[in-house]
């Protein structure tokens, strides 16, 4: 089961004040590589043009509100780019994006900025960065590279699945000869790479579903060649995917305190579950009507994985747990993550 939400004991501000967040997708990525021996890039901007698009979102509102924005502007090395005032290099369309025609000679840094008028036609200046970072081998360096053609953000103008595409290259030339790709998604909880759901993967393909991304999860593909003893290699990349649509925040709360005064008692943790400002769970919901299920993960104070008493395992389900003092010893962290039933 895809984790749905995480968080560790601090302190949650939880009141449902709308803030504007911009973030950005990549049609290509936000990495090129380029093999000095071949003169290759990969992705080639010219022939596959990287499209960058922001995603505007106000807190608790799982719709992109791109279109409310005006005056978009894009900088980068010191020069502005609008829809107006673009060049061959770096197109400014009239809906916000900015297309990459042209392959990078360096890290492109990029400065976004815009007007936004709120639904109260009260307007505010916007603003977000990326990077696109040149990578350049050393060689006819085996690599992997994902894209998603959808985005990497659900929300409400996304319907169904969203997927990721893996691409292997060998000095920037697409290399499918006796690869094997496999696709991993990091469990927090066990501080290690799991693999997918049953069914996620096909191939070079990777789809995934709302279900699978509740707040945040990242993705790893490893690419194997598995070619002659001339050409065996092992590639990896990242992808992180983000839902918007259903955010959810884990408040944890020891009604007896975090602290275990010498070396006796216990304390409890509770786990509440809140949805743009409204707690929708807690401790105090009844069993057969909760939604999630809840597990806590212990580590010590080097942050390394510790089994609970008695148990082989770093994991404690149920809400709420009760911590021991024979449990802690000098710090203990607990990190909840909860999971849809």
């Amino acid at each position: 089961m895809a984790t749905t939400a995480r968080n560790q004991i601090t302190i949650v501000d939880l009141n449902d004040a709308k803030s504007v967040q911009v973030y950005f997708t990549a049609t290509q990525g936000f990495s090129q590589g380029y093999n000095p021996d071949t003169h290759q890039f990969s992705p080639n901007y010219p022939s596959s043009n990287n499209v960058i698009t922001p995603k505007v979102y106000e807190t608790g509102d799982a719709n992109d509100h791109l279109a409310r924005c005006s005056n978009v502007k894009y900088t980068i090395g010191g020069t502005a780019y609008t829809a107006s005032s673009g060049n061959a290099s770096y197109v400014v369309g009239a809906d916000g994006t900015m297309t990459i025609k042209a392959n990078l000679s360096g890290n492109l840094n990029v400065t976004f900025e815009a007007d936004y008028t709120d639904e109260d036609n009260i307007v505010s200046k916007i603003g977000g960065s990326f990077t696109i970072i040149r990578n350049e081998s050393s060689g006819a360096l085996f690599q992997v590279v994902l894209t998603a053609p959808k985005g990497n953000i659900f929300d409400k103008s996304v319907p169904g699945d969203l997927t990721v595409q893996a691409q292997a290259v060998r000095g920037g030339v697409k290399d499918d000869t006796n690869v094997a790709y496999g696709f991993q998604q990091f469990d927090i909880a066990q501080g290690k790479w799991v693999s997918v759901a049953a069914g996620r993967s096909n191939g070079k393909t990777l789809t995934v579903k709302p279900d699978d991304v509740l707040n945040f999860q990242t993705f790893k593909c490893i690419a194997t060649d598995a070619g002659g003893t001339d050409k065996a290699a092992t590639a990896e990349a990242i992808i992180t995917f983000e839902d918007k649509t259903d955010p959810y925040t884990v408040e944890l709360y020891c009604p007896t305190g975090d602290k275990i005064v010498n070396g006796t008692g216990s304390t409890t943790v509770n786990a509440r579950v809140w949805q743009g400002g409204k707690k929708i769970e807690d401790e105090n919901t009844p069993a057969a009507s909760r939604k999630f299920n809840y597990a806590f993960a212990k580590f010590d104070k080097d942050g390394k994985p510790q089994n609970w008493n008695g148990t082989t395992s770093n994991i404690k389900t149920g809400n709420p747990i009760t911590v021991l003092a024979a449990e802690v010893n000098t710090k203990t962290t607990l990190v909840c993550e909860i999971t849809k039933k």
